[in-house]
């Protein structure tokens, strides 16, 4: 039982950042930094399995948390097996 409960834990905590939200769903993601937009913060979104999609859907969550609706990657850092995305959120209303 104890076996399940530490793998039922590392699951959740690892599974966190794979689901896209709904509000994350709506954020574009810019090519170019944004000339017009507010900035609405600094966001970084992680993946311990070394995928950049899920690190990348992370980092949309956040920013959808901080009420953005634009997105601009500034760095990918892999590292081992984990992988870093380093982004800027943007209202572009």
């Amino acid at each position: 039982m104890k076996h399940l409960v530490l793998i039922s834990l590392v699951v959740a905590c690892s599974s966190r950042s794979e689901k896209l939200s709904d509000k994350a769903k709506d954020i574009e993601i810019h090519q170019v930094k944004p000339a017009q937009c507010r900035v609405m913060g600094k966001v970084e979104g992680k993946n311990q399995q070394g995928s950049k999609e899920l690190a990348l859907n992370d980092a949309l969550n956040q920013a959808a948390d901080k009420g953005a609706n634009g997105l601009f990657v500034n760095q990918e850092v892999p590292n081992g097996n984990q992988i870093s995305v380093f982004a800027t959120a943007y209202d572009c209303d």
